[in-house]
Protein backbone atom coordinates (compact mmCIF):
# COMPACT_ATOMS: atom_id res chain seq x y z
CA UNK A 1 0.00 0.00 0.00
CA UNK A 2 1.64 3.22 -1.14
CA UNK A 3 2.14 5.82 1.63
CA UNK A 4 1.52 8.57 -0.93
CA UNK A 5 -2.24 7.98 -0.83
CA UNK A 6 -2.64 6.29 2.51
CA UNK A 7 -4.89 8.59 4.54
CA UNK A 8 -7.23 6.33 6.52
CA UNK A 9 -10.75 7.51 7.30
CA UNK A 10 -12.59 5.44 9.90
CA UNK A 11 -16.39 5.65 9.89
CA UNK A 12 -17.88 4.29 13.12
CA UNK A 13 -21.56 3.58 13.76
CA UNK A 14 -22.45 3.25 17.43
CA UNK A 15 -25.32 0.79 17.26
CA UNK A 16 -27.34 -0.36 20.27
CA UNK A 17 -25.27 -3.52 20.73
CA UNK A 18 -22.14 -3.08 18.62
CA UNK A 19 -19.51 -0.76 17.22
CA UNK A 20 -19.67 -1.11 13.45
CA UNK A 21 -16.72 0.42 11.60
CA UNK A 22 -15.33 0.75 8.10
CA UNK A 23 -11.92 1.95 6.98
CA UNK A 24 -12.10 4.03 3.81
CA UNK A 25 -9.14 4.96 1.62
CA UNK A 26 -9.19 7.51 -1.20
CA UNK A 27 -7.14 6.95 -4.33
CA UNK A 28 -7.32 8.69 -7.70
CA UNK A 29 -10.55 10.41 -6.74
CA UNK A 30 -12.31 7.17 -5.75
CA UNK A 31 -13.11 5.79 -2.30
CA UNK A 32 -12.29 2.21 -1.38
CA UNK A 33 -13.55 0.28 1.63
CA UNK A 34 -10.45 -1.64 2.66
CA UNK A 35 -11.56 -3.12 6.00
CA UNK A 36 -14.75 -3.64 7.99
CA UNK A 37 -15.35 -4.80 11.55
CA UNK A 38 -18.30 -5.36 13.86
CA UNK A 39 -17.53 -5.38 17.58
CA UNK A 40 -20.57 -6.54 19.58
CA UNK A 41 -20.98 -5.71 23.25
CA UNK A 42 -23.41 -6.59 26.01
CA UNK A 43 -25.07 -4.01 28.23
CA UNK A 44 -22.45 -2.23 30.32
CA UNK A 45 -19.51 -3.64 28.33
CA UNK A 46 -19.05 -1.00 25.65
CA UNK A 47 -15.63 -0.06 27.09
CA UNK A 48 -14.19 -3.38 25.92
CA UNK A 49 -15.51 -2.79 22.41
CA UNK A 50 -13.95 0.70 22.46
CA UNK A 51 -10.57 -0.81 23.34
CA UNK A 52 -10.92 -3.35 20.54
CA UNK A 53 -11.80 -0.54 18.12
CA UNK A 54 -8.63 1.31 19.10
CA UNK A 55 -6.56 -1.79 18.42
CA UNK A 56 -8.29 -2.32 15.07
CA UNK A 57 -7.63 1.26 14.01
CA UNK A 58 -4.00 1.04 15.10
CA UNK A 59 -3.37 -1.73 12.57
CA UNK A 60 -3.70 0.80 9.75
CA UNK A 61 -2.03 3.80 11.35
CA UNK A 62 1.44 2.41 12.02
CA UNK A 63 3.83 4.78 10.28
CA UNK A 64 1.03 7.18 9.30
CA UNK A 65 1.27 10.79 10.46
CA UNK A 66 -1.57 11.44 12.98
CA UNK A 67 -2.88 14.37 10.92
CA UNK A 68 -3.43 12.06 7.93
CA UNK A 69 -5.81 9.71 9.74
CA UNK A 70 -9.32 10.73 10.82
CA UNK A 71 -12.50 9.29 12.24
CA UNK A 72 -16.18 10.14 11.90
CA UNK A 73 -18.87 8.83 14.23
CA UNK A 74 -22.54 8.14 13.55
CA UNK A 75 -24.57 7.88 16.77
CA UNK A 76 -27.29 5.27 16.64
CA UNK A 77 -30.95 5.64 17.49
CA UNK A 78 -30.55 4.20 20.99
CA UNK A 79 -28.12 6.93 22.06
CA UNK A 80 -29.84 10.08 20.78
CA UNK A 81 -33.08 11.76 21.80
CA UNK A 82 -34.77 13.85 19.12
CA UNK A 83 -37.21 16.74 19.35
CA UNK A 84 -38.76 18.94 16.70
CA UNK A 85 -39.15 22.51 17.91
CA UNK A 86 -42.15 24.24 16.32
CA UNK A 87 -41.37 27.28 14.23
CA UNK A 88 -41.32 30.47 16.27
CA UNK A 89 -39.36 33.59 15.35
CA UNK A 90 -38.56 34.16 19.05
CA UNK A 91 -36.50 30.95 19.09
CA UNK A 92 -33.83 32.71 17.06
CA UNK A 93 -32.60 33.80 20.50
CA UNK A 94 -30.14 31.03 21.50
CA UNK A 95 -30.81 31.25 25.24
CA UNK A 96 -34.58 31.14 24.81
CA UNK A 97 -34.30 28.26 22.33
CA UNK A 98 -32.11 26.21 24.67
CA UNK A 99 -34.42 26.86 27.62
CA UNK A 100 -37.50 25.91 25.61
CA UNK A 101 -35.84 22.76 24.24
CA UNK A 102 -34.77 21.66 27.74
CA UNK A 103 -38.29 22.13 29.10
CA UNK A 104 -39.80 20.22 26.18
CA UNK A 105 -37.22 17.44 26.61
CA UNK A 106 -38.00 17.03 30.31
CA UNK A 107 -41.71 16.94 29.60
CA UNK A 108 -41.48 14.37 26.81
CA UNK A 109 -38.72 12.05 28.04
CA UNK A 110 -39.04 12.47 31.83
CA UNK A 111 -35.27 12.84 32.13
CA UNK A 112 -32.94 15.55 33.39
CA UNK A 113 -31.84 17.64 30.38
CA UNK A 114 -28.83 18.80 32.38
CA UNK A 115 -26.99 15.52 31.79
CA UNK A 116 -27.40 15.85 28.02
CA UNK A 117 -25.78 18.10 25.45
CA UNK A 118 -28.10 19.48 22.81
CA UNK A 119 -27.29 20.42 19.23
CA UNK A 120 -29.68 22.14 16.84
CA UNK A 121 -30.03 21.70 13.11
CA UNK A 122 -29.57 24.78 10.97
CA UNK A 123 -32.75 26.87 11.23
CA UNK A 124 -34.92 27.50 8.17
CA UNK A 125 -37.63 30.12 8.07
CA UNK A 126 -41.08 28.72 8.74
CA UNK A 127 -39.86 25.18 9.44
CA UNK A 128 -39.62 23.09 12.58
CA UNK A 129 -36.07 22.79 13.93
CA UNK A 130 -34.52 19.45 14.89
CA UNK A 131 -32.83 19.23 18.30
CA UNK A 132 -30.65 16.23 19.16
CA UNK A 133 -29.77 15.37 22.77
CA UNK A 134 -26.74 13.18 23.55
CA UNK A 135 -25.71 12.10 27.04
CA UNK A 136 -22.67 13.94 28.41
CA UNK A 137 -21.29 10.60 29.65
CA UNK A 138 -21.29 9.16 26.11
CA UNK A 139 -19.53 12.21 24.72
CA UNK A 140 -16.88 11.89 27.44
CA UNK A 141 -16.45 8.22 26.52
CA UNK A 142 -15.95 9.02 22.86
CA UNK A 143 -13.55 11.85 23.74
CA UNK A 144 -11.46 9.43 25.81
CA UNK A 145 -11.40 7.02 22.87
CA UNK A 146 -10.25 9.80 20.51
CA UNK A 147 -7.43 10.81 22.85
CA UNK A 148 -6.33 7.20 23.30
CA UNK A 149 -6.40 6.51 19.56
CA UNK A 150 -4.60 9.79 18.70
CA UNK A 151 -6.76 9.95 15.56
CA UNK A 152 -8.53 13.26 15.05
CA UNK A 153 -12.32 13.35 15.26
CA UNK A 154 -13.79 15.11 12.21
CA UNK A 155 -17.50 14.72 12.87
CA UNK A 156 -20.00 13.34 15.34
CA UNK A 157 -23.57 13.17 14.06
CA UNK A 158 -26.82 11.36 14.87
CA UNK A 159 -27.82 8.64 12.41
CA UNK A 160 -30.93 10.62 11.52
CA UNK A 161 -28.85 13.61 10.43
CA UNK A 162 -26.44 11.44 8.41
CA UNK A 163 -29.25 9.72 6.53
CA UNK A 164 -31.25 12.91 5.99
CA UNK A 165 -28.30 14.81 4.55
CA UNK A 166 -27.29 11.90 2.32
CA UNK A 167 -30.75 11.39 0.82
CA UNK A 168 -32.21 14.89 0.97
CA UNK A 169 -32.01 15.30 -2.84
CA UNK A 170 -34.41 12.32 -3.06
CA UNK A 171 -36.64 13.17 -0.11
CA UNK A 172 -37.23 16.79 -1.09
CA UNK A 173 -39.12 15.53 -4.13
CA UNK A 174 -41.45 13.38 -2.02
CA UNK A 175 -43.94 13.43 0.86
CA UNK A 176 -44.35 10.56 3.27
CA UNK A 177 -42.48 8.71 5.99
CA UNK A 178 -38.92 7.45 6.41
CA UNK A 179 -38.22 4.51 8.72
CA UNK A 180 -34.71 4.33 10.15
CA UNK A 181 -34.24 0.85 11.58
CA UNK A 182 -31.34 0.28 13.99
CA UNK A 183 -31.40 -2.83 16.16
CA UNK A 184 -34.65 -3.21 18.06
CA UNK A 185 -35.75 0.39 17.47
CA UNK A 186 -36.85 2.53 14.60
CA UNK A 187 -37.30 6.24 14.04
CA UNK A 188 -40.31 7.13 11.92
CA UNK A 189 -39.92 10.56 10.38
CA UNK A 190 -42.89 12.03 8.56
CA UNK A 191 -42.01 14.79 6.15
CA UNK A 192 -43.25 16.98 3.32
CA UNK A 193 -40.65 17.52 0.60
CA UNK A 194 -37.84 16.77 3.02
CA UNK A 195 -39.20 19.05 5.77
CA UNK A 196 -39.63 17.05 8.97
CA UNK A 197 -43.05 17.16 10.63
CA UNK A 198 -42.81 14.31 13.18
CA UNK A 199 -39.99 12.23 14.66
CA UNK A 200 -41.33 9.14 16.45
CA UNK A 201 -39.29 6.48 18.28
CA UNK A 202 -40.87 3.03 18.06
CA UNK A 203 -39.80 -0.56 18.89
CA UNK A 204 -38.83 -2.95 16.11
CA UNK A 205 -38.98 -6.76 16.30
CA UNK A 206 -35.57 -7.84 14.99
CA UNK A 207 -36.17 -11.58 15.42
CA UNK A 208 -39.57 -11.94 13.80
CA UNK A 209 -39.47 -8.91 11.56
CA UNK A 210 -42.17 -6.30 11.51
CA UNK A 211 -44.45 -5.04 8.83
CA UNK A 212 -43.93 -1.35 8.25
CA UNK A 213 -47.01 0.69 9.20
CA UNK A 214 -48.76 2.44 6.32
CA UNK A 215 -47.65 5.87 5.18
CA UNK A 216 -49.75 8.83 6.43
CA UNK A 217 -51.92 8.98 3.29
CA UNK A 218 -52.38 7.22 -0.02
CA UNK A 219 -50.25 9.70 -1.94
CA UNK A 220 -47.33 9.46 0.48
CA UNK A 221 -44.10 7.60 -0.26
CA UNK A 222 -42.80 5.21 2.37
CA UNK A 223 -39.03 4.78 2.61
CA UNK A 224 -36.72 2.81 4.86
CA UNK A 225 -33.04 2.70 5.78
CA UNK A 226 -31.88 -0.35 7.71
CA UNK A 227 -28.98 -2.60 8.64
CA UNK A 228 -31.03 -5.77 8.14
CA UNK A 229 -33.14 -7.10 5.25
CA UNK A 230 -36.72 -5.79 5.20
CA UNK A 231 -38.73 -8.48 3.39
CA UNK A 232 -42.06 -6.69 3.90
CA UNK A 233 -40.87 -3.54 2.18
CA UNK A 234 -40.77 -3.03 -1.58
CA UNK A 235 -37.22 -2.95 -2.92
CA UNK A 236 -37.78 0.39 -4.63
CA UNK A 237 -38.66 1.99 -1.27
CA UNK A 238 -35.20 1.41 0.17
CA UNK A 239 -32.74 4.23 0.71
CA UNK A 240 -29.47 2.49 0.05
CA UNK A 241 -25.81 3.49 -0.05
CA UNK A 242 -24.04 2.76 -3.31
CA UNK A 243 -21.77 -0.18 -3.97
CA UNK A 244 -18.07 0.64 -3.88
CA UNK A 245 -14.82 -1.26 -4.07
CA UNK A 246 -14.77 -3.46 -0.99
CA UNK A 247 -18.41 -2.75 -0.16
CA UNK A 248 -21.68 -4.25 -1.39
CA UNK A 249 -24.85 -2.48 -0.29
CA UNK A 250 -26.80 -5.75 -0.32
CA UNK A 251 -24.22 -8.01 1.32
CA UNK A 252 -22.90 -5.47 3.84
CA UNK A 253 -26.16 -4.00 5.14
CA UNK A 254 -24.82 -4.11 8.70
CA UNK A 255 -22.44 -1.29 7.75
CA UNK A 256 -25.04 0.93 6.06
CA UNK A 257 -24.97 3.70 8.69
CA UNK A 258 -21.17 3.66 8.84
CA UNK A 259 -20.97 4.25 5.08
CA UNK A 260 -23.91 6.63 4.77
CA UNK A 261 -22.63 9.78 3.14
CA UNK A 262 -19.38 8.17 2.00
CA UNK A 263 -20.37 5.77 -0.75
Amino acid sequence: MSPSWRSPLFRVHLAADALVACEVQARRGARHVVRKVRLPFAAGERTIAMQSLNAWMAESTVGVAPRRASQEWVLGIADVRHLLLPWNADLADEVLRSTFAAALFEQQFRQDPGVYRVRFARPAYGQAQLAAFVAQSLLAEIDAHVRASRIRLCSLAPALVSVWERFHPVLRKECGAVHLVDGDRQLIVRHVHGRMHDVLLRPFDVVNGERLPPAPDVDARQRFFATIPMPDAAAESALSVMDAEGFSAEQDMAYAYALCGVS
